[in-house]
C-alpha cells in the first residue's frame, strides 16, 4: 500500500532536461576537441629575413649592440604565428662583449612589461596539435635572447615587446661589475610610413617667409598668434592653439617617442579621427600627429603639430594643438558618434608637459598668454560641435633629443602662470 502510494508520487522524467544535458555534453566535447587542435607548426629559418643586414649598430668602448625590428609579415615568417595581431612585437638584438668581465642584459629597458618567450608561445597555442605546441615552445625558447654575456662572447635573440606603431623606441641596458651602459635605439619598422614622412619640410616656406627671431620677438609673435585653428573653408572656429614645441625635427621626434607618444601612419589621421573634420593652420592640415592610446585604445591624447615659419636660435618652432578624446564604450557608438572631446583643453596641455618632463625630454618650459580665455560656465563650441573651455595660456616646451634630467628642467619667466 505504501509502496503504491510512493510510486504514484515518483517524478516523471523531463525529456527536455535530458536533451539539454546531451547538448551540453556534446558542446563541451566539441570545445575540448577544438582546444586540442590539429594544425602543424610551420615557420621559416631566421636568416630568411634580413634583420642583421639592416640592423642599427652602436658601440661604446668594449660593448657593441645591433638592433632591428621585423615587420608584421616578417614576424609571422620567423615565428609561424601572427604576433602583431596579438599586439606582440619582437625586437631582435645582438650584443658583443669584448670587456674582461661578465655583462648582464636587462630586457626591461626594451619594454618594462615584456613577454617571456614561452608566455608568447602559450598565448598563441590555440588550434595547434600537441606536437606542434611542443615545436612552438622550442622555437620561441631558442630564439629568446640570453641575459648574460661572457667576456669575448656574442649573443643574439629576441625580446617580445608590446606592439607600438611607427618608429620603435627602446633602450638596451647593460651592466657589469665596473660597467653600466645605456644604448638608445629608434628603429624604423618596415611597412610603416608615418604622416610626417610625406611632408617636404625643407620647402614648406620660402626664404622670405622664414623668420629668425630672438626670444622676445618669438614671445610677442606667439602671444598675438590666432587663438584657434580653422576648418577647410577657413572658418576660424576650431580648437585653441595651446602648445608650442621648440626643437629640430629629429630631436622632437625622439623626444615624443621617448615620452610615450607614437606616430600616426600616413593617410590615417583623418580616418581615425572619429568623425572629426580636420583642423587647418597656415592653410594646411597638421604636418604630424602623435597619440597616446589609453583604456585599451578607446581613449586617446592627440597632439597635432605644424611647422611654423619661425626659428629661435636656429631651432624650429612647432605650433601645436593637444586634446584628449574619450571614446564611446561600444564599437557601434564609436563608429556612429565618434569620440567625445574632453572639454578641459588645459588638462590635455598639462598632461603633455608632464609626459615630456617625466620622459626626460624637457629642457625648459614657459607660458605665454593667448588672445582670450573661455570659462567653464560659458564654454565655446568648435566647428566639430565640441565644447571646450581654457585659461587661454600656451605652454612653450624646449625638447631634447637625448635624455635630460627632470632635476635640470628650467622654467623660463615669460608670462605669469601657475605651474602644472
Amino acid at each position: 500500500m505504501h509502496f503504491v502510494e510512493h510510486a504514484n508520487t515518483f517524478p516523471v522524467p523531463n525529456t527536455n532536461t535530458g536533451k539539454r544535458f546531451l547538448l551540453l555534453v556534446s558542446f563541451t566535447a566539441l570545445l575540448f576537441l577544438a582546444s586540442c587542435g590539429t594544425a602543424p607548426y610551420q615557420y621559416a629559418p631566421l636568416d630568411s629575413v634580413p634583420l642583421e643586414q639592416r640592423a642599427e649598430n652602436q658601440t661604446f668602448q668594449d660593448l657593441a649592440v645591433s638592433a632591428a625590428v621585423p615587420s608584421a609579415e616578417e614576424s609571422e615568417t620567423i615565428f609561424g604565428v601572427p604576433l602583431y595581431e596579438h599586439d606582440i612585437q619582437p625586437v631582435w638584438l645582438k650584443i658583443t662583449n669584448q670587456a674582461d668581465e661578465r655583462i648582464r642584459f636587462s630586457p626591461v629597458g626594451v619594454d618594462p612589461d615584456y613577454f617571456s618567450p614561452l608566455e608568447v608561445a602559450y598565448t598563441l597555442r590555440k588550434g595547434f596539435s600537441k606536437t606542434a605546441r611542443q615545436e612552438m615552445d622550442e622555437r620561441f625558447n631558442s630564439l629568446g635572447i640570453p641575459r648574460m654575456v661572457d667576456p669575448g662572447e656574442t649573443i643574439s635573440g629576441f625580446v617580445f615587446t608590446h606592439l607600438s606603431p611607427g618608429t620603435k623606441s627602446f633602450n638596451v641596458d647593460l651592466f657589469g661589475g665596473h660597467t653600466q651602459q645605456n644604448f638608445a635605439f629608434f628603429i624604423k619598422v618596415p611597412g610603416f610610413v608615418p604622416d610626417h614622412a610625406e611632408v617636404d619640410f625643407k620647402n614648406l616656406y620660402t626664404p622670405v617667409e622664414q623668420q629668425d627671431l630672438d626670444a622676445d620677438d618669438l614671445r610677442a609673435e606667439l602671444s598675438e598668434l590666432a587663438c584657434c585653428t580653422h576648418n577647410e573653408e577657413g572658418e576660424p572656429s576650431g580648437l585653441p592653439i595651446n602648445l608650442v614645441i621648440i626643437g629640430n625635427g629629429r630631436d622632437v621626434l625622439r623626444a615624443m617617442l621617448r615620452a610615450g607618444w607614437y606616430e600616426t601612419q600616413a593617410g590615417m589621421a583623418h580616418h581615425e579621427s572619429n568623425n572629426q573634420s580636420p583642423s587647418y593652420l597656415f592653410g594646411r592640415t597638421a604636418d604630424a600627429t602623435f597619440r597616446i592610446q589609453r583604456n585599451s585604445g578607446v581613449d586617446r591624447n592627440e597632439l597635432q603639430a605644424w611647422l611654423s615659419p619661425y626659428r629661435l636660435d636656429g631651432e624650429a618652432v612647432w605650433i601645436c594643438q593637444v586634446t584628449n578624446f574619450v571614446g564611446r564604450r561600444s564599437y557601434i557608438g564609436r563608429v556612429l558618434f565618434g569620440a567625445h572631446l574632453d572639454p578641459d583643453i588645459d588638462d590635455a596641455r598639462a598632461f603633455t608637459l608632464q609626459s615630456m618632463w617625466y620622459g626626460q625630454t624637457l629642457e625648459a618650459f614657459a607660458w605665454v598668454s593667448g588672445p582670450a580665455s573661455v570659462t567653464y560656465q560659458q564654454p565655446q563650441t568648435d566647428f566639430n560641435n565640441n565644447q571646450y573651455f581654457t585659461d587661454g595660456f600656451r605652454a612653450i616646451l624646449w625638447l631634447s633629443g637625448t635624455p635630460y634630467s627632470v632635476l635640470d628642467t628650467a622654467q623660463i619667466n615669460w608670462d605669469e602662470k601657475v605651474s602644472e
